[in-house]
C-alpha cells in the first residue's frame, strides 16, 4: 500500500516592503527593509517595525526574531 504524504504549504504571508506580517506571537509587524545576505548561505534578513509600540525587530527565518533599538541596528547583522 502506497504511503500518502501531505504537501507542506508555503507561508500565506508576503514579505515585501510595506507588508504586515506576524512572527510567532508578535503581530502587526511591518516589513521596512529586506537585507540580502549573499554568500553566507543564510536566509535574508528582514527589518521589521511594530507601529503600535514603535519597536524595531530583526528577523532571519529559522534563526529567530530580535528586538533592536533602531532601524540601523535591525538592518545590521
Amino acid at each position: 500500500m502506497a504511503q500518502q504524504f501531505e504537501t507542506v504549504r508555503k507561508s500565506k504571508q508576503t514579505w515585501q516592503v510595506g507588508d504586515q506580517v506576524t512572527v510567532g506571537f508578535v503581530k502587526g509587524l511591518e516589513v521596512v527593509a529586506k537585507v540580502a545576505t549573499p554568500g553566507d548561505y543564510k536566509p535574508d534578513l528582514y527589518a521589521l517595525w511594530q507601529p503600535v509600540t514603535g519597536r524595531f525587530y530583526s528577523f532571519v527565518p529559522h534563526n529567530g526574531l530580535t528586538r533592536c533599538a533602531s532601524l540601523e541596528e535591525a538592518m545590521s547583522w
